[in-house]
């Protein structure tokens, strides 16, 4: 018996493979160019925006000295003034601000905070340098927070976001994959990990590459709270949509949570309006909780915690919904 074929039968023709491997090239290419802006741009165009600092002291309240800033460093500074030195002191410590300047009958002294930013603490120490030029006096430089003396820089914390942006990520796979039905043991299993995986990172920081040397538990502690912001997002989304929500929550933590949680520098040192729109990320509020508990006793975390809360109920709420469509679908 022969066959013949239709005539409204449609035959799937594929472009020529030259025009499949231009795509292929193309595609790549953009791919790569938006991953090196994500990760370049907010490096190249770094630079202090709107820094909180204080001026402190009788000879400071004229507000000549913010008129001075200003005019050597337009939009770089947003100054308070203080009464005195210690009130300046402590709003530095309760971060308030990042430095300042006190004027008084012995003359000025630069307060810094290198612990609440390096790159921050150098722009305020390069003010100094300037202001020792116009005035002919260079001020007393002081680090009210400094960082260990095994790792002056601060790099070991600043290297960490990519590490804390992973531990967010990697186990958030790994669950969907390998507990294809058991939802409410993979969110078990991310608390379990963001608590053994915060202790590590805070181990390696602590005790191998000395970037803090004090409140061990307390920076723990804001660790775990920040991987459970960072991961339980990419798992609710991964339990509900599949590998689209895993590959949708990865993109976004590594593109734009990553770049701008301000952990190598500053909020205020990334381009203008992205460090604020940073810290209302879960890379962003991790940044900060590790700062604040590594050098400041906890002090400032506050509104980070919130944001991490957020976001790690969100995450959750999620899952539970995921949980809760299977279950209706096992009852079907």
């Amino acid at each position: 018996m022969t066959t013949t074929s239709s005539p409204h039968t449609s035959t799937r023709h594929e472009p020529p493979p030259a025009i499949r491997a231009a795509g292929i090239v193309v595609g790549l290419c953009v791919v790569i160019a938006i991953v090196a802006l994500a990760f370049a741009l907010p490096a190249a165009k770094s630079g202090p925006h709107d820094v909180p600092i204080g001026v402190a002291g009788p000879q400071a309240a004229n507000g000549q000295i913010a008129a001075m800033l200003d005019e050597r460093a337009p939009g770089a500074f947003a100054v308070t003034y203080f009464p005195g030195e210690d009130q300046l002191r402590d709003a530095i410590r309760n971060r308030e601000v990042y430095g300042g300047l006190t004027v008084g009958p012995d003359g000025r002294k630069l307060l810094i905070a290198t612990g609440g930013g390096p790159a921050v603490a150098q722009v305020l120490t390069q003010l100094g340098t300037g202001m020792a030029a116009q005035t002919g006096t260079a001020p007393v430089i002081e680090d009210v927070a400094p960082l260990p003396a095994a790792d002056p820089r601060g790099t070991g914390l600043a290297a960490s976001a990519l590490p804390i942006t992973l531990a967010g990520i990697l186990p958030a796979i790994a669950l969907v994959f390998a507990l294809r039905r058991e939802i409410w043991t993979r969110l078990a299993t991310a608390v379990v990990f963001s608590a053994v995986a915060a202790w590590t990172i805070a181990a390696l920081l602590y005790y191998v590459l000395g970037s803090f040397d004090q409140n061990f538990w307390g920076v723990t502690a804001g660790l775990t709270l920040g991987l459970l912001a960072c991961g339980l997002p990419v798992l609710g989304l991964g339990s509900l949509f599949g590998r689209v929500g895993l590959a949708c929550g990865a993109v976004l933590a590594l593109l734009v949570g990553n770049p701008l949680s301000g952990l190598s520098s500053a909020p205020e040192m990334l381009p203008r309006g992205w460090g604020e729109v940073g810290q209302w990320l879960p890379q962003g509020a991790t940044a900060t909780l590790l700062r604040s508990t590594a050098y400041f006793g906890g002090a400032g975390a506050m509104s980070a915690v919130v944001v991490a809360i957020c976001w790690a109920l969100a995450g959750a709420a999620l899952v539970a919904v995921a949980a809760l469509r299977q279950r209706g679908r096992t009852a079907d």
